[in-house]
């Protein structure tokens, strides 16, 4: 076990967020997070970095653990190029100088980016989502969470980020998955929730993908929580 919440409760003034909710997450497992937009999604990963302590209930993670974050809108300097904006995050967390351009490289190059000195500002959305994933695999991360990172990308790079993403599950790594692409998260997941109106309303394994798509799983839900919000 990498994580494990319990009892978690969030709300915001009157509007409740989380009731009770549990998850656990493990190592060399991918765990898919789904839900409409306003659910709480990326709160909770906000709540598992601890940038958010504002919840009543349980966090416990193993000792020691490092967790990568890759925003569902990353924002970088644009003036810098690729390299130098992964480079420049080595040098705030206290990396080695003679580290940076070996490992700048080989992490663009993980992530199928290979305009390395090209500026930022030149990137389409889904580039600057693959130098997200790219800056939160900086420093060999045990849990990485990834918010969205197909977004903007085109049917050949949302294939592309399904093989990293598997690709890093065999390197016994844990993901937390946040993903709107339901035909992507179920081409990966091992498991994972659906959640609405404050609560779990399903988990799921890859076991039920043999039964049900994840897209009508979700569908279903809806109506049966009587769901009006948009996905």
């Amino acid at each position: 076990m990498l994580i494990k919440l319990q009892g978690i409760k969030k709300a915001f003034g009157e509007k409740k967020i989380f009731n009770h909710l549990n998850l656990e997450i493990k190592r060399g497992e991918i765990f898919a997070l789904i839900g409409p937009n306003g659910v709480g999604k990326t709160t909770l990963m906000r709540m598992i970095l601890n940038w958010d302590r504002d919840f009543e209930g349980e966090y416990l993670k193993e000792e020691g653990i490092k967790i990568g974050y890759s925003p569902e809108t990353p924002v970088f300097p644009e003036i810098l190029s690729g390299r130098q904006v992964l480079e420049y995050y080595m040098e705030v967390r206290g990396f080695d100088k003679s580290f940076y351009r070996k490992e700048s490289v080989r992490l663009m190059e993980k992530v199928g980016l290979s305009l390395k000195d090209t500026r930022v500002k030149n990137y389409s959305k889904g580039m600057k989502q693959r130098l997200a994933v790219a800056q939160a695999l900086i420093g060999d991360p045990d849990l990485l969470l990834l918010d969205e990172p197909s977004a903007g990308q085109d049917f050949l790079g949302q294939q592309q980020m399904q093989d990293l993403i598997a690709e890093l599950k065999k390197d016994k790594k844990g993901i937390l998955l946040n993903s709107h692409l339901l035909y992507d998260v179920e081409k990966v997941a091992d498991r994972g929730i659906i959640i609405m109106n404050e609560k779990i309303c399903r988990e799921f394994t890859r076991d039920d993908f043999k039964k049900i798509s994840l897209a009508d799983m979700f569908l279903e839900l809806a109506k049966e929580v009587r769901y009006e919000g948009s996905y």
